[in-house]
């Protein structure tokens, strides 16, 4: 292992990591009492709690004229960014993702909603994209620098498996404001010369609806979410009690599979389908369980799969209750 030589340095450093995390904790203190930043998140809170904006006083003007918004992040920003010349090897509080060309930084998340700094790099690091994600959430973004063109998409019908997506595309750059409310519009980047840096405030819906991923053009249906993120953290762990082969957990797996109430649809499926890996058996008869239900949403594609396996391994007929008429 290769270990930087600043890094090397700073581990044995007491007196100056004591003074890094010093630094790090002023600054964020700093932050959360600045005067333009303060009241907004204190309104956050509020609309994280369901309160429309409108009657958030300090964040909606944040969104309610040109240059609002810069106004009043960019001391936050420069306060940071003096802070990390200072120790390039300090570690903020703040939730953040990065990949090839989009980088998240989360500035504060109160309830449903979230307020945060996105990033999205142009040259070899932009690609174009080809699909679009819906998701159940009211969305408004500011520009605080750049330029790029931008697709507001708004899906006018749709039947599960495809979307007819209506596209509006705009030259945004700083100063611009545009917002996507609910599930049925989304917006992306087209085309980006450099960098388009945006300030986003967003609030998950009240019911948290799955969100849809479309191929564009066609509109095709390629991968559904779900949108509670504590339904979320349950299906990784149904995924993870699959890899570890637990297979003394298939019973469990298919009791949340056939239960109605347990979750949502691609919660129960996931547990469905790690129940087949685990024991084809109990899994087979989950599969069955939900076929036999016409009212359970998920007896059509139940229904779909028996035939498809029962076709490819005939010996799976023998598990049912009555044959199957594949």
């Amino acid at each position: 292992m290769q270990i930087d030589p600043q890094i090397g340095a700073l581990r044995g450093d007491h007196a100056a990591q004591r003074a890094m995390q010093r630094a790090v904790a002023d600054a964020m203190a700093q932050c959360r009492h600045d005067p333009a930043l303060s009241p907004v998140l204190t309104d956050l809170e509020s609309y994280g709690t369901g309160v429309p904006l409108s009657d958030c006083t300090h964040l909606a003007a944040l969104f309610a004229a040109e240059g609002s918004a810069r106004k009043a992040i960019e001391p936050f920003v420069r306060r940071l960014v003096t802070l990390q010349r200072a120790y390039p090897l300090a570690l903020l509080a703040f939730r953040h993702q990065s990949g090839t060309g989009f980088h998240f930084l989360q500035i504060a998340g109160k309830g449903r909603a979230t307020l945060g700094l996105a990033l999205h790099e142009g040259g070899a690091h932009f690609a174009a994209p080809t699909t679009a994600t819906f998701s159940d959430a009211e969305r408004h973004e500011a520009v605080l620098a750049g330029e790029a063109e931008i697709s507001m998409l708004e899906i006018a019908r749709e039947n599960g498996e495809h979307a007819m997506i209506v596209e509006h595309r705009r030259q945004v750059s700083t100063g611009t404001i545009f917002t996507c409310s609910g599930r049925k519009q989304s917006r992306i980047v087209r085309s980006l010369a450099s960098r388009l840096l945006v300030l986003r405030l967003a609030r998950t819906g009240e019911e948290m609806l799955p969100a849809r991923q479309f191929a564009l053009p066609s509109g095709r249906l390629v991968h559904r979410a779900c949108g509670d993120r504590r339904e979320s953290r349950h299906e990784m762990m149904l995924t993870l009690l699959g890899r570890m082969g637990r297979c003394d957990a298939a019973p469990l797996l298919a009791d949340l599979a056939v239960q109605d109430g347990a979750g949502g649809e691609q919660f129960r499926w996931q547990a469905l389908r790690e129940c087949l890996a685990l024991d084809a058996a109990a899994g087979f008869r989950a599969l069955s369980s939900i076929a036999e239900v016409p009212a359970d949403p998920l007896a059509r594609p139940a229904q779909e799969l028996r035939t498809n396996l029962v076709q490819t391994h005939p010996q799976l007929a023998e598990l049912e209750p009555a044959p199957c008429l594949a």
